[in-house]
């Protein structure tokens, strides 16, 4: 969708940046959440394990959120 960012609105541009910054909202809140499980020690290894890496997945997710925020931002600018 992005790649045809110039021939999005501006109501389009500020709806998919909104959805962006949620998106990154709710990747930070599930990456504090999943660190306080591993902290709490409520979990054993392999469950540590599983937990880890969707900390990671949600990482990631976050991040390409980020760089999707940039370049909203750069059309819209």
């Amino acid at each position: 969708m992005l790649e045809r960012g110039s021939e999005l609105s501006d109501a389009e541009r500020e709806e998919i940046l909104r959805q962006a910054e949620t998106m990154v909202g709710m990747a930070d809140a599930a990456v504090k959440e999943l660190g306080s499980i591993i902290n709490n020690r409520r979990i054993n290894l392999p469950e540590e394990h599983a937990v880890r890496f969707a900390q990671d997945v949600f990482l990631y997710l976050r991040d390409e959120e980020e760089k999707v925020k940039e370049r909203v931002r750069a059309q819209v600018s």
